[in-house]
């Protein structure tokens, strides 16, 4: 029989105590709060929430990063997305130290590629907006990589990425059930547009078709999830997340699958019938005399885009030119990646862009498959929609970052706890494993 001291055991009761009545006092103040300082009252929440999780365990926090990125909403200066993320990574960078941080540094190269390039604009174009959103990117890439290895090295990527998926059904159930009361109008839920609903359930789409074994999914269920959030892209009609979601399941699909070294046979059912009714759609667009239809609004836009790159082509004229009308223009954010990119901070800027795209594809292709594809699949899918759509979105230009860590994360602590997932050899009609069908 053994006997814990006194001292440590009334230190540890106090301890709690102390804990409960911080959450009581926390928890009162919410809700007076609520009652009488409606504006406040989410920070308070937010507050309660923060110090509840990292009470329970403090690598938890980095997790609620992934389901913030459906926090549009603003709260003060920044959206929900931000605040979350800029926590999650403060604790992040805490908890990485000496965690194996340096087996992703060709992916830290690639984010800081950009980072760097972009920087020199600075001087150039001397306004708060450029330095304020200068190191928002900078968060959106390099934090939001830290973060993800964080959660995959704290074995909370099944979690983070099963909440996420959660969030992308609901989503998607809710806009197929809206489209059929609607006449298969475009879906809007909320404060989403259906341009940001297809975003995001690409990711999801893609998630489930990868279903990668560390994230111990049964098949019916990814299934399920994967059929869900397509039912959701097609009902709010977000054409270029369609195309994104081929991409990355034409990636997935021509890697070997995980359990018996097979490539996907679905996806050809899925990408050319798809892709087919997608460059319908735009092809008739493009064709009609509505001036104000998405395709036409687009090129004007590209137009005009090109009018302000042409004002600073080597340097760029500075984050966030449509805000604050400087150059002339402004009311719109360039609606592809490259446009926004060479506007903002030019040639450059643009090299640098990238080549960090390059250099994390290239990262991601060369990792053990069991890890890597999921990673290459969603960055390759992001990199696709953005030709067609806005890139630098809080929640959207960060969550494809966050999967990339985590896929380095998993890995790491894989190699940590000695276990060994080795990919299936590839089976083709050539080349076989016993007992394996094609």
């Amino acid at each position: 029989m053994t006997f814990q001291p006194t001292g440590t055991t009334i230190r540890g009761v106090g301890t709690t105590i102390l804990g409960i009545l911080v959450l009581l006092v926390l928890g009162a103040s919410m809700g007076l709060a609520s009652a009488r300082l409606p504006d406040y009252a989410i920070y308070l929440a937010l507050g309660v929430l923060l110090i509840a999780v990292a009470a329970i365990d403090l690598s938890l926090v980095p997790v609620l990063a992934v389901p913030a990125v459906f926090a549009v909403q603003r709260i003060g200066p920044m959206s929900g997305s931000d605040l979350l993320l800029g926590i999650a990574v403060l604790v992040a960078l805490v908890l990485v130290r000496g965690r194996g941080l340096h087996t992703m540094q060709p992916l830290l190269w690639s984010g800081a590629f950009y980072v760097a390039l972009t920087a020199p604009q600075l001087i150039l174009n001397r306004y708060a907006e450029n330095y304020i959103e200068w190191a928002h990117e900078l968060v959106l890439v390099l934090g939001a990589m830290v973060v993800g290895f964080v959660i995959g090295r704290e074995g909370h990527a099944r979690l983070a990425l099963g909440i996420f998926v959660a969030i992308c059904v609901a989503m998607g159930a809710t806009a197929g059930v809206m489209a059929l009361g609607n006449g298969l109008q475009p879906v809007y839920l909320g404060v989403w547009h259906k341009n940001a609903i297809g975003a995001f359930l690409m990711v999801g789409l893609v998630i489930a078709f990868a279903n990668p074994p560390w994230l111990g999914w049964p098949g019916w269920m990814a299934w399920g999830a994967f059929v869900i959030c397509g039912v959701g892209m097609a009902a709010a009609q977000s054409r270029q997340a369609i195309v994104g979601g081929l991409i990355g399941i034409f990636v997935v699909g021509l890697r070997p699958r995980f359990h018996n070294g097979k490539r996907s046979r679905w996806m050809w059912l899925i990408l050319i019938p798809t892709g087919w009714f997608v460059y319908q759609e735009v092809a008739s667009q493009l064709a009609s005399d509505n001036d104000f239809s998405s395709a036409a609004q687009r090129i004007t836009w590209y137009g005009e885009s090109i009018i302000v790159w042409l004002q600073s082509p080597i340097f760029g004229v500075g984050h966030r030119w449509w805000t604050t009308w400087h150059t002339g223009f402004g009311g719109f954010q360039p609606p592809n990646a490259e446009l926004e990119v060479l506007t903002t901070v030019g040639v450059l800027g643009l090299i640098g862009f990238l080549g960090m795209f390059a250099g994390a594809l290239w990262a991601l292709a060369r990792m053990n498959p069991v890890y890597g594809t999921l990673g290459l699949a969603v960055v390759a899918a992001k990199l696709a929609q953005s030709q067609f759509d806005l890139y630098w979105v809080a929640g959207h230009a960060s969550i494809l970052w966050i999967i990339a860590g985590i896929c380095y994360g998993v890995q790491e602590r894989d190699r940590a706890d000695g276990i060994e997932r080795i990919p299936h050899p590839v089976q083709t009609l050539w080349r076989r494993t016993r007992g394996v069908r094609i």
